[in-house]
């Protein structure tokens, strides 16, 4: 009998031994799964043009400081697609300045009024490029899915001046998981509050400048801006490119 009872013992405990190991298999097989479940961004399309819902500051002189909205500023608008298994959570974006320079001003300085607006990547015009500016943030594409990310670029309020302001930058998505995800470059324009050189519709609005050969230096910058290679230009940039012409 105590043989018996030992035998059946030690036939329970091969048992349980198989069931831990397949248990230990089981959630090793889970465990490798779900680390294959992974996302996998890739850019649907990428635009940029002026947004006017921005908050931003004027300043008069020496009154108080006055906070508005509906403010003009450039904006990137980007569609990435996640391909992978799993979903992709998007921690952080770095915004890389290869270009960042105010236009030159063709006519009289006007007072003291200046209106800035406040971007999530503000870029002082006081550093020279290249340089990049890193934010932290959180933003999950579900597996299989579409979704945009839209992200304002501009002068930091800081340094931004009357004159339209130019900048080419190219944008790094960084994943969770260490991947990352490079768009760009992207030429962006802001318009400034100078009334005689901004944005009027589709076009420019160019007012006769005082010398002309001032004009000639902002249509020269604005087309070396478009010769760059696999150059993405707001929808103002490319107008500006097109309203400078007859300067070029």
């Amino acid at each position: 009998m105590i043989s018996f009872a030992s035998m059946v013992i030690s036939v329970f405990a091969l048992a349980a031994s198989c069931d831990a190991a397949r248990s230990g298999e089981s959630q090793a097989e889970t465990a490798r799964t779900e680390a294959a479940r992974r996302g996998l961004l890739e850019v649907s399309s990428v635009s940029a043009y002026l947004t006017d819902t921005l908050k931003g500051t004027v300043k008069d002189g020496d009154a108080p400081d006055k906070q508005v909205t509906g403010l003009s500023g450039p904006l990137v608008d980007i569609a990435v697609r996640n391909r992978g298994s799993g979903d992709a959570l998007i921690e952080r974006v770095s915004v890389n300045v290869a270009l960042s320079e105010s236009l030159s001003s063709c006519w009289a300085e006007g007072g003291p009024l200046r209106t800035t607006a406040d971007y999530k990547i503000g870029i002082p015009l006081s550093k020279k490029p290249p340089f990049t500016k890193t934010e932290n943030i959180l933003f999950t594409v579900k597996a299989g899915e579409t979704d945009r990310f839209t992200l304002t670029v501009g002068p930091d309020a800081q340094d931004a001046g009357p004159i339209p302001w130019i900048g080419v930058v190219t944008i790094r998505l960084q994943d969770i998981d260490g991947s990352d995800l490079d768009i760009g470059p992207i030429a962006l324009v802001d318009t400034g509050e100078d009334p005689h050189f901004h944005p009027e519709g589709f076009s420019w609005k160019i007012d006769k400048p005082e010398n002309p050969s001032c004009m000639r230096l902002n249509a020269r910058s604005v087309a070396e801006v478009m010769r760059i290679p696999g150059i993405t230009p707001s929808k103002e940039f490319a107008a500006l490119h097109r309203a400078l012409r007859p300067y070029r």
